[in-house]
């Protein structure tokens, strides 16, 4: 068996306790961003993998990267797919978020600190029943945040900020801007809820600002990653 050499930088080991978890949510949107846009190529994704094996791909990649990176560093995050998300005392069967991300370290024991929702894009044909998916619909990924089936921790208590990662198999990062913001508009949702860029690289962020329907404030951070035939 060959032998692996343990990371010699191990960041983030301590957490002081009572801390705010606020800089470790920024490490690891810092973490996502370093690592997706070699997801594709790394995880040998294609274009016509469903939206669930593609998530599956993703969770393992962020699994490993987490561990074993150029960096040679550990990450304290451990990523658990098909999360359940239920809130105390809600009837019926808990939904599940994608990919949820706990916070691993000596002062801090697996507590999750944000709730990642994948969609496909396109994830219908024009006009399809799920077409607008990304935002509302029985599926929808910003509807579901907002209307506080996901975004939970294990206690049911609302996480303030989240994220939705994008799987982007046909058309620009331009071309689905335009689209979810005209989806958001049409829901007659407040024109402040809309998609802001940030950046288009080779993986695109966007942030919006929306609100649970307790009206607590909801922060989303959006990552397109482009997924094409090789």
């Amino acid at each position: 068996m060959q032998n692996t050499i343990p990371p010699t930088n191990i960041p983030f080991e301590n957490i002081k306790k009572g801390s705010s978890t606020t800089e470790y949510v920024e490490k690891l949107i810092t973490f996502i961003e370093k690592y997706l846009p070699d997801f594709p190529t790394e995880s040998n994704s294609k274009p016509e993998q469903n939206e669930n094996d593609l998530s599956e791909n993703l969770y393992k990649y962020l699994t490993r990267k987490a561990k074993f990176n150029p960096e040679n560093q550990q990450y304290p995050f451990e990523f658990q797919p098909e999360k359940s998300q239920k809130k105390p005392q809600t009837k019926g069967h808990s939904k599940r978020i994608d990919i949820a991300t706990r916070l691993n370290t000596l002062d801090v024991n697996m507590e999750v600190i944000y709730c990642i929702e994948a969609k496909k894009l396109p994830t219908d044909k024009v006009g399809g029943v799920r077409e607008k998916e990304y935002v509302s619909g029985k599926g929808g990924a910003i509807d579901r945040f907002k209307r506080e089936e996901h975004g939970l921790d294990d206690n049911g208590e609302l996480i303030h900020r989240n994220g939705i990662i994008a799987y982007v198999t046909e058309n620009s990062f331009d071309h689905w801007h335009i689209n979810i913001n005209r989806w958001i508009s049409e829901c007659g949702w407040l024109s402040t809820e809309a998609l802001k860029k940030e950046y288009f690289k080779e993986v695109a962020k966007l942030l919006s600002l929306h609100f649970y329907v307790s009206g607590y404030s909801l922060h989303l951070d959006h990552f397109w990653v482009i997924i094409r035939q090789k």
